[in-house]
């Protein structure tokens, strides 16, 4: 059986709203099922971005800059790191 990803629109949505959640749940499921077709599942932190893409809270554009934001800070050396491996050289 599938699992969602997302958690169920809550209650009291407005006909208009639960048609623009659902789509854009729908969106972020076929992006979170593309991603794992070739590769791991996204972290829980994008998954935490995208779930309040799906609830409304931020714009797909906000989305994405936030993930760059967090997966440059993931892998962007320590400051200094570049001169210490070049000074071990």
């Amino acid at each position: 059986m599938k699992q969602p990803f997302f958690t169920p629109a809550p209650a009291g949505l407005t006909p208009e709203q639960l048609t623009a959640r659902q789509e854009r749940e729908r969106s972020a499921t076929n992006s979170v099922a593309t991603l794992m077709s070739n590769g791991p599942a996204p972290s829980l932190e994008s998954l935490a971005l995208m779930q309040r893409y799906v609830d409304g809270e931020l714009s797909i554009d906000q989305v994405v800059e936030l993930t760059d934001a967090m997966l440059l800070a993931r892998h962007q050396p320590p400051a200094g790191a570049e001169a210490n491996a070049q000074s071990a050289r």
